[in-house]
């Protein structure tokens, strides 16, 4: 039940019309409904049809016109029912579900989306949205203008949730080349922050609010004139029926606990929640708590779902010793930790070996097959070539193949060439440059380089 508003009790009188002309009907009272204008091409059994399933019933319609004629001199009593005119305003009888509440002329209805823990209202003549867009998938629209969703992020702060929804950064809120507004205020018992704008009559909205560091989110778009009834009402009525659903729970896969790890390693696993921004953050510590490694890196996923990554991770320690594996999401607003996950390993110091340093390309570099790739090394690897491997965020691995270097044992060697490449879907990866030690294949020296992998253009 809608809070706040006493539910009212609908009763329609239809009377049926058959006479061909049709007189305006006795003052009555006007049964509950919406103002619809006649449109080029509409005909009142048309009408009919698009709101009750059944062209017969248009003698509704004029039935209601009329006594509502009687009562709003800008409606035109009907007495043709073949003569309808275009602008002509029509009072469509609607007949509503009890818990319908209706508002400065807007009808809505309570809603429920149990994947995102929430309930509160909609319009009642917005049908729920279909298709696998996760943008779609808590989404409610009667037409490009007419539109609201759902939807939760990670995070701590109210305008960083209504930033992601607009893709801008958070500090342009406050601009004024944002085009907009930005206001916080209490509305239902809850602290929000909205963001509104309008132009040509339509109004866009994006609001947010935050309650154990998950941002809810709500986006309207709608007419000017109805926008500011529909956003309050969806606000007064926002209710959390279950905070477990969204809360961010990052599991590491691997490495296991009490693994013993060589320099790099590959750290793998998954978020119930696709982060902000799509990145996490990886810190390596010793036995005392020292951080001895740490980096950002990007998750394979989308926005409202899941996701996976899997990434090359680097340490730097003075001898061998226990350590701990930390994977958290951070807020961009504030440095606080969203959600963490940590594994108790064994790290192992770097065997003696040489350096290979990649120069080209450079960290987050978009590329695409054939891929350059050079740089040196502080002397001649093993048959004078290094192995290399391409990998995705997901640790598929996309090609494997030599690189010859040029040079002479004792002194620095440099590459230079191209490898190929296939990529299943634009996004984070890395390159990978080892030499395996002959003796018993290990690895025994490795450099690698995160870079964003595109399909060839």
């Amino acid at each position: 039940m809608l809070k706040k508003y006493r539910l009212l009790a609908l009763v329609l009188c239809l009377v049926v019309v058959t006479s061909a002309i049709v007189h305006a009907a006795p003052l009555h009272q006007v049964p509950e409904g919406e103002e619809y204008i006649v449109q080029g091409g509409d005909w009142l059994s048309k009408i009919a049809e698009k709101y009750y399933g059944e062209a017969q019933q248009y003698p509704i319609i004029i039935e209601a016109t009329n006594a509502k004629a009687g009562q709003d001199s800008s409606f035109t009593a009907i007495t043709n029912e073949n003569l309808i005119e275009i602008g002509q305003k029509l009072w469509v009888p609607v007949e509503r579900d009890a818990d319908v509440v209706t508002i400065n002329n807007v009808a809505l209805k309570p809603v429920e989306v149990s994947s995102l823990g929430i309930q509160t209202v909609v319009p009642d003549d917005w049908p729920k949205t279909e298709g696998d867009d996760p943008l779609l998938q808590n989404a409610w629209s009667a037409g490009l203008f007419s539109f609201v969703s759902f939807a939760t992020t990670p995070g701590n702060d109210t305008k960083v949730g209504i930033a992601r929804l607009l893709r801008v950064p958070p500090e342009s809120l406050a601009n004024e080349a944002a085009g907009g507004q930005l206001i916080e205020d209490q509305i239902g018992g809850r602290e929000w922050a909205i963001f509104g704008r309008e132009e040509g009559g339509v109004t866009s909205i994006a609001a947010a609010t935050v309650e154990d560091k998950v941002i809810y989110q709500v986006s309207l778009f709608a007419e000017t004139s109805q926008a500011m009834t529909i956003l309050t009402t969806i606000l007064e009525n926002f209710q959390i029926t279950d905070a477990a659903v969204n809360q961010q729970t990052i599991t590491i896969e691997a490495p296991v606990a009490g693994t013993s790890l060589t320099n790099p390693f590959e750290l793998r696993g998954s978020t119930t929640q696709y982060p902000f921004q799509g990145r996490l953050m990886y810190r390596i510590l010793d036995e005392e708590g020292n951080q001895v490694g740490r980096g950002p890196f990007e998750v394979v996923g989308q926005l409202g779902r899941p996701s996976t990554f899997a990434v090359a991770a680097t340490y730097l320690v003075s001898s061998d010793g226990p350590g701990t594996v930390e994977i958290a999401e951070i807020s961009a607003a504030d440095g606080t930790i969203i959600a963490i996950d940590s594994v108790g390993v064994n790290l192992l110091q770097d065997p003696p070996g040489y350096s290979i340093i990649i120069d080209d390309p450079l960290p987050f570099t978009s590329i695409s097959s054939p891929a350059q790739v050079r740089g040196k090394i502080s002397d001649r690897p093993f048959e004078g070539r290094l192995n290399y491997r391409v990998v995705d965020a997901a640790g598929e691995e996309l090609s494997a193949g030599f690189i010859d270097s040029r040079g002479q044992v004792g002194q620095v060697n440099i590459y230079d060439s191209f490898i190929d490449f296939d990529v299943i879907r634009d996004g984070p990866g890395r390159i990978e440059l080892y030499d395996i030690r002959p003796a018993d294949g290990a690895v025994f020296s490795i450099s690698t380089v995160n870079v964003w992998l595109t399909s060839p253009r």
